[in-house]
């Protein structure tokens, strides 16, 4: 079994509805088992200001799924939902699901980056991150979720995220 991270956001329509169907939809698979779920944050939009916030959390998941088949299994889900893929980014959606860290591996493809290439900028992916493992060792940053999250902070407000669930 690997053990995998992965983050959900959505910022469209019911959003709380929006994580727990693309939770439900995850645990589908066969191949997967949810470990632990972190609380629900609301954060401001990063790089696309012009949108409402976004409600935000991070699972813990096992599986046997090679990282490309997980993808392509969290981008149907996606698709199922109702999200639109476009190449413009950082846009409103339904759901966005990211995979932040496969077992220890670091993979670059084109079509997939872990650990998350943006994770150690994201306070919306680092704090619910924080809450089910704080301890886990990033690969290739090499430090604790507790350690990117607390240089994060430094740099940042803490206001720009808020507990909700």
């Amino acid at each position: 079994m690997n053990r995998v991270f992965l983050s959900l956001g959505s910022n469209i329509s019911n959003e709380l509805r929006n994580l727990s169907i693309s939770i439900d939809k995850i645990k589908q698979h066969k191949k997967v088992n949810i470990i632990s779920k972190s609380k629900i944050y609301i954060s401001s939009p990063m790089y696309n200001k012009n949108q409402r916030d976004f409600y935000n959390m991070v699972i813990e998941i096992e599986t046997t799924l090679l990282p490309n088949k997980l993808l392509n299994y969290l981008k149907g889900i996606e698709k199922k939902m109702g999200r639109e893929i476009t190449k413009k980014r950082n846009l409103p959606r339904i759901i966005d699901i990211d995979i932040l860290s496969y077992s220890d591996q670091s993979i670059s493809t084109e079509t997939l980056t872990i650990p998350h290439k943006k994770l150690d900028e994201r306070l919306f992916v680092l704090k619910p991150w924080n809450d089910i493992d704080p301890d886990f060792l990033v690969p290739k940053l090499n430090k604790k979720v507790k350690q990117i999250l607390k240089v994060l902070i430094s740099c940042r407000k803490k206001d720009l995220i808020r507990e909700i669930v």
